[in-house]
């Protein structure tokens, strides 16, 4: 504050998830088990131990920042409710035909943040009766499993490539199955008509309503566990003019300007 150093945030179009590999023959055809996890997940307690209660908990995939966000879905997407979690464990038994074996986690990752996060995902899942075991690997190594369908489940996000909810609508499109950018193996003719249909209209009010269509679709058949929205946190000098947080900061730096005076 002595030095008038400036604090600002930004809203950053991404999503982090635990995904289900829709090929497995354990998940895949087993939606209460897959739905068990997702009320398992404590997003504000794992927000607040990892983040400092920075972060905005997702409740589905697109982000609140994007344009056409649907602000109910905070209502009606993914949440915790562990209660919930222990219901749907025992219709996931019945369809799988007794207890439920160890499920198995994917981690890009070996360092201690890594390790602490898939401590707290067994401890979430442990208490909606279900066994986690974690793969903790190089991020090459990770890659290579999750593009040739060797995983039941993985830790991953998406970073929008530009400023359209589109970005994270082809990640769930069958075209783009493993090792495409479709790393969920996910397919639902239903989401692909509607892919299709949207990939030609232009911004509208009903391409917005088709988006979030889309989204409900997603949710309903639920291949991953959305867990947060990132945001990003910037510090800098009140001799920096024209600075604005921006995802996509492309030539925006050629605006900035510094006085030097005030600097020195």
């Amino acid at each position: 504050k002595k030095l008038n150093v400036q604090l600002k945030t930004f809203r950053e179009p991404a999503t982090y998830w635990i995904g289900f590999n829709m090929e497995d023959a354990v998940l895949g055809k087993n939606k209460p088990l897959r739905l068990a996890m997702s009320y398992a997940f404590n997003r504000e307690k794992y927000i607040e131990l990892f983040w400092n209660n920075r972060d905005e908990v997702a409740h589905g995939f697109i982000p609140p920042v994007m344009k056409d966000y649907n602000p109910e879905v905070s209502k009606i997407g993914q949440s915790y409710n562990v209660q919930k979690a222990l219901e749907l464990v025992k219709e996931a038994e019945k369809i799988y035909g007794g207890k439920l074996p160890t499920l198995k986690l994917a981690m890009g990752g070996t360092d201690t943040l890594q390790r602490q996060f898939g401590q707290f995902l067994q401890r979430n899942f442990k208490d909606a009766g279900l066994d986690l075991e974690v793969e903790y690997m190089d991020w090459p190594t990770f890659l290579g499993k999750v593009h040739t369908k060797s995983v039941q489940m993985f830790s991953l996000g998406w970073i929008a490539d530009y400023p359209d909810v589109e970005t994270f609508l082809q990640l769930f499109y069958t075209k783009n199955i493993s090792p495409g950018a479709n790393n969920f193996n996910y397919s639902n003719p239903e989401f692909d008509k509607l892919y299709e249909q949207v990939a030609v209209i232009a911004d509208s009010p009903e391409r917005t309503e088709l988006y979030r269509k889309m989204e409900l679709v997603i949710l309903e058949d639920c291949p991953a566990v959305f867990i947060n929205h990132p945001v990003g946190y910037v510090l800098h000098h009140d001799w920096v003019y024209n600075y604005k947080p921006h995802t996509f900061q492309y030539g925006l730096s050629k605006y900035y300007r510094v006085d030097t005076v005030k600097r020195a």
